[in-house]
């Protein structure tokens, strides 16, 4: 993971790290599914509905049980990410949000505010804490960070803890989501490399 920060010691020797979001990758995730026999999908070209593959786990564990201490079905919604970028459904978390296409729960009744509330969840944990960290996160956030990006107009931007509403809007339109899709193998099984970068 890219980190470009500079640490402000100020008088109390609290440090601020002034992270660069331009050119930053927040999280890469490597997805594994598994081709679904009802649909007998021996080739990743052949991939067109969400249903032809099945998620089965994260190549790092560590990486899903951080995941997985934000919320147990957050690793379920990247992996449901994963398969829509890969249809060209979504470019962005927003998209996600308001997708007709997104996965559902049957206990969730007010589906889009419950994946609103998971993605500004999985974005907070990015920001502040280590949910894309390879080793456990401990579930620790820092507060000192601020991003800063410039603009198109070559406007200097910054956001602390305090704007992180506007930080977390500005995310789920401009951050990238790309993803490179492996072929099917010998044991039906696709690999899925997901980034979220900036």
């Amino acid at each position: 993971m890219m980190n470009s920060t500079l640490p402000i010691k100020s008088k109390q020797q609290h440090s601020i790290d002034y992270i660069n979001l331009n050119n930053r990758q927040f999280a890469e995730y490597k997805i594994v599914f598994r081709a679904n026999e009802l649909h007998k999908l021996n080739n990743i070209d052949d991939f067109r509905f969400k249903e032809q593959l099945s998620f089965e786990r994260y190549e790092n564990n560590n990486l899903q049980s951080n995941l997985m201490l934000l919320d147990s079905n957050l690793q379920i919604i990247i992996a449901d990410i994963a398969l829509l970028v890969s249809l060209r459904k979504i470019n962005n978390l927003n998209d996600y949000i308001y997708s007709n296409e997104r996965i559902s729960f049957p206990a969730i009744k007010n589906d889009k505010s419950y994946f609103e509330r998971k993605i500004m969840d999985f974005l907070n944990g990015l920001l502040y804490g280590e949910v894309a960290a390879n080793d456990i996160w401990n579930g620790d956030t820092d507060s000192k960070r601020i991003y800063c990006y410039k603009n198109r107009n070559n406007e200097l931007k910054c956001y602390s803890i305090y704007e992180s509403m506007a930080l977390y809007d500005l995310l789920k339109n401009s951050m990238k989501i790309t993803l490179i899709i492996s072929e099917i193998d010998s044991c039906k099984r696709v690999c899925a490399c997901l980034k979220f970068s900036f």
